[in-house]
């Protein structure tokens, strides 16, 4: 075994001192053994004769006992070990440079010991600085993403937000163009109900034409209201141009039939042809641009402009002289239901005046009106079945006398309540014409002609080639026994119809 050089004490030192340099390690184990080793350490350097003459053997035997004792201390036995060695084994003989070495030495390895210090606690001051700038660094970066994921989370916020504003703006704009469109809607359909679906057609009666007026009238605020709100609907705008026309007020007439025509409305162009062709103020007459309204009109589906071009074909004013053409317009507008269409086709068909020269259908024709009259007469129209019980009395071109059809459309228009037709079936059942005689039937249907006040007694009787017939005795009987019983008549019944029967027949009159 050998000592290290700090221990290697001066050639004057005995075994005690080698013995306590030898423990030292073991000693040195516990805190309270290093102290004493230290202090062991430097008696014995510094003292005088530190040392106590002993034998080797003996000491190592006593170094031995001491370790296998209980209150040895920890490592004692390792340190007898290390004294036996010592004691037991080759002297070994230290010099002056030897103990200056080993100071030398000791001072080298402390020095190293010192950097070593140094420099681990150098790199743990950098570690820790590295570890404190890390921290620093993940602690800004957590804040950076933190304060990222804030300024992210604002701006979804604000963007929802600012979604959820457009979104509802948007509703709400939608909700006010619903409710707006629904407000004009509602005015149109007002406006549409009271005025009618615009038509250039001229109205059949004075009557009508009044009511026409009147309901424009009630329409206007509704209709003024709807071209406003809906400039792109033809039917208000048409209207108002009509109100317009009526009150005079032709330059704003024309400007609105202009837009109702840009808006498609074909009475709008039937209006405007009308305004071209008469040279109505503010618009001077210029025949082919009245054309060109009609036909755009006709194109349209307008009734009205169909029947006045086809007038136009008729008389030839703008456009050839054309039966076929005429004809063509005429019955088209007449298939639509247009009474004037329809009058003035029954005309042609009947007399066949200003046909133009080279029409392929031969007219007059009655047989062509008869359709047209049929159906107006089955429609409830009774001058239609008068003009058809008149075509039967003694036939026309394409028509054969036919008592029994006269009959039956005369009988026709007095089942529709007319006065004139009650009075001439009473004289065809009193003369048997068309119908078997009935003197009694004759009788009540002359009491029912004079009931309303419509009939004048000396006239309500028909004629028979040109002259009023006598009286039927048994129809005359029958009619004095009804004024009779009704207390219009107190004369005889002798079947004598004279001032006092055609008294009782006038009071039965209310004349």
């Amino acid at each position: 075994m050998s000592l290290p050089k700090s221990c290697r004490p001066a050639p004057a030192l005995l075994v005690s001192a080698l013995a306590l340099c030898a423990a030292a390690p073991a000693l040195s184990q516990t805190e309270a053994g290093l102290s004493a080793a230290g202090e062991t350490l430097r008696e014995v350097m510094t003292g005088p004769a530190p040392y106590v003459a002993v034998e080797g053997a003996d000491a190592a035997a006593e170094m031995a006992d001491a370790a296998a004792t209980p209150e040895a201390l920890p490592g004692a036995e390792a340190a007898a070990a290390a004294v036996r060695e010592a004691m037991t084994g080759p002297v070994e003989t230290l010099t002056p440079a030897d103990d200056t070495e080993a100071m030398a030495e000791a001072a080298r390895l402390a020095a190293e010991e010192e950097a070593a210090r140094l420099a681990a606690e150098e790199e743990a001051a950098r570690l820790a600085a590295e570890e404190e700038a890390a921290r620093l660094a993940a602690e800004e970066e957590a804040a950076r993403l933190a304060a990222e994921e804030e300024a992210a989370r604002l701006a979804a916020e604000e963007e929802a937000a600012r979604l959820a504003a457009e979104e509802e703006a948007a509703r709400l704009a939608a909700e006010e163009e619903a409710a707006r469109l629904a407000a004009a809607q509602a005015r149109l359909a007002a406006c549409m109900a009271t005025a009618g679906e615009p038509s250039a057609e001229i109205a059949e009666t004075e009557v009508a034409q009044r009511e026409i007026f009147q309901a424009l009238a009630a329409a206007q605020r509704d209709c003024i209201a709807a071209a406003e709100a809906l400039p792109e609907e033809g039917g208000p705008l048409f209207h108002l141009a009509t109100i317009a026309q009526v009150t005079g007020e032709q330059r704003q007439a024309v400007r609105l039939y202009e837009r109702a025509a840009e808006a498609g409305v074909g009475a709008a162009y039937s209006r405007l042809g009308d305004y071209y062709l008469l040279g109505i103020r503010p618009v001077d007459e210029d025949v082919e641009q009245a054309i060109a309204y009609y036909r755009q009109a006709i194109a349209l589906g307008d009734t009205e402009a169909m029947v006045t071009l086809a007038q136009m074909h008729r008389l030839g004013r703008g456009v050839p002289r054309d039966g076929d053409e005429m004809l063509r317009l005429l019955e088209m507008a007449t298939e639509a239901g247009y009474h004037r269409a329809r009058s003035t086709l029954l005309e042609l068909y009947l007399t066949g005046d200003d046909v133009p020269p080279g029409t392929s259908v031969q007219l007059p024709d009655a047989s062509r009106a008869v359709p047209i009259l049929t159906e107006l007469a089955r429609d409830g129209d009774v001058a239609a079945a008068l003009r058809l019980a008149q075509l039967y009395d003694r036939g026309a071109p394409g028509i054969a006398p036919d008592p029994r059809r006269r009959y039956g459309w005369v009988g026709f228009a007095a089942e529709n309540g007319s006065p004139e037709a009650i009075a001439t079936r009473a004289f065809f059942l009193e003369q048997g014409i068309g119908t078997e005689r009935d003197p009694a039937r004759a009788a009540a249907e002359y009491v029912r002609a004079l009931e309303t006040g419509e009939v004048d007694p000396a006239s309500m009787r028909g004629t028979v080639n040109g002259r009023t017939p006598p009286w039927d005795r048994e129809t005359a009987l029958e009619f004095q026994r009804i004024l009779q019983e009704r207390g219009l008549y107190d004369g005889a019944l002798d079947a004598m119809v004279g001032p006092g029967t055609l008294a009782g027949a006038r009071a039965l009159a209310g004349e």
